[in-house]
């Protein structure tokens, strides 16, 4: 299905265009006008090159009606699985688009390099938030950051650093939870030769190590209490002491700090310092969990998944129209992380040129085929035999099939879609769904 969104100069223009093509889309199509000068067609039915098709011929129809007018073409489930992200991405790329001409939302891939990291930002919640990211980077306050785990804490403390004037200084990351409450202060402080056993040489802790650029402490909702007052009064002073040391040493460091967890709660409950949580929230980013982040999910999911066929070293993977839905319908509680390792997990494990909805994990619901001998050891009647799903048994069918036409007509697409009484257009869309070769094969005596 594919949505176009038509931006034209003006509300009456708007409203010519509408009347003209009422008259001539097909009968299940839709024609309604949305805000202002915009126009919203409904395509049941097509894929994106059909409908990027459509819009040209749209635009060529209502040319003297609606003169500069354009289209966005968004797609589902490719650019979203929900109404609000596909309006969303067809409205962006009609914004996006020239007078005159037609753009599709994949093309809109916002992306971002921080440093060696590349962050994709397409969801317009996201893209306000890292806009105020931005702003916040040019201040020397402390920032806390909120999300839920995977959600990108450190990909936006990153970027914190890398927009701020502190830039050319040490990103230093610290994840509180990994540090051993013995070492906590000697991590963060440093220490001084013969300090405590072990300490066979002066250490410049982690504060001494970003002094001139951003200390990022991740989790830090797991600071035990003896730290949290040291850590205050640190970042109040701009001072420490080495453990084993007398003298102060003054530090210039900008703090970032990031938690999964509600540290008012914390401080409710007596397990966070109350004037740190002040101290370090002076200003608060709240990170989208990816399960909201509609517009963005799909284009994650194909860019994952071609880092991880490269990590393979094996041929890109396509993504199938049902395990798109399936990645749409998942919760993703562990968020960007789990959804790289899952691409991963299926480059990995598939040899296939296209991921389908068996190929992915079964803790996200899919369904797996069961193995030959499973279906024979089961007799037809038994109440527990594993039952695939229809669609999945329809599609094997309908591409063993383009496989036998192609054989049948030596590989010529429109001969072979004859054979299947199947629209070219729609051959040709499978073929590259199924990963089919489009070339005729060499004959034998080739």
């Amino acid at each position: 299905m594919a949505i176009l969104c038509l931006h034209a100069r003006d509300l009456d223009s708007c409203k010519r265009a509408a009347e003209r093509l009422a008259s001539s889309v097909r009968r299940i199509d839709g024609v309604a006008l949305g805000d202002g000068a915009e126009l919203l067609v409904l395509l049941p039915e097509v894929d994106l090159d059909e409908a990027t098709e459509r819009a040209q011929d749209m635009l060529r129809e209502v040319a003297e009606l609606a003169p500069e007018s354009r289209i966005g073409v968004a797609i589902c489930p490719e650019d979203g699985g929900d109404i609000d992200s596909l309006l969303s991405a067809a409205r962006a790329a009609a914004e996006a688009s020239p007078p005159g001409a037609a753009r599709a939302a994949s093309e809109l891939q916002n992306t971002m390099q921080v440093a060696d990291q590349r962050i994709v930002v397409t969801d317009p919640a996201m893209i306000r938030l890292y806009k105020l990211i931005e702003r916040l980077a040019q201040s020397p306050i402390p920032v806390l950051i909120n999300g839920e785990t995977g959600a990108g804490k450190e990909l936006a403390a990153a970027a914190i650093h890398h927009w701020s004037p502190r830039r050319t200084g040490n990103l230093i990351t610290v994840n509180c939870a990994a540090l051993p409450e013995t070492l906590i202060e000697s991590e963060l402080f440093g220490h001084e030769r013969g300090a405590f056993s072990g300490a066979v040489n002066t250490k410049l802790g982690l504060f001494e190590s970003a002094s001139g650029g951003t200390l990022f402490l991740d989790e830090i909702g797991e600071l035990p209490a003896v730290a949290q007052a040291k850590f205050l009064r640190a970042l109040e002073t701009k001072r420490i002491t080495r453990v084993g040391g007398t003298q102060e040493r003054a530090v210039d460091v900008r703090v970032v700090a990031a938690t999964n967890r509600n540290l008012e709660q914390e401080v409710a409950q007596g397990r966070f310092r109350q004037d740190l949580y002040f101290r370090l929230s002076a200003a608060t980013v709240m990170l989208l969990p990816l399960r909201e982040r509609r517009r963005e999910l799909p284009i994650l999911a194909r860019s994952f998944l071609v880092e991880a066929c490269e990590r393979a070293n094996r041929p890109p993977m396509a993504i199938a129209v049902d395990a798109m839905h399936r990645l749409l319908a998942y919760g993703w509680p562990g968020n960007l992380r789990e959804l790289r390792n899952t691409m991963d997990f299926v480059a990995a494990t598939s040899s296939e040129p296209v991921l389908l909805r068996c190929h992915l994990p079964e803790r996200m619901g899919a369904q797996v085929p069961p193995m030959a001998s499973d279906v024979i050891a089961k007799p037809v009647d038994s109440p527990d035999r594993h039952f695939r799903p229809l669609e999945e048994e329809l599609r094997e069918l309908e591409r063993s099939r383009m496989i036998e036409a192609l054989a049948a007509t030596g590989g010529f697409q429109n001969r072979a879609a004859e054979l299947l009484a199947m629209p070219l257009r729609t051959f040709a869309a499978k073929i590259k769904l199924y990963g089919l070769s489009r070339r005729p094969p060499p004959t034998k005596e080739g």
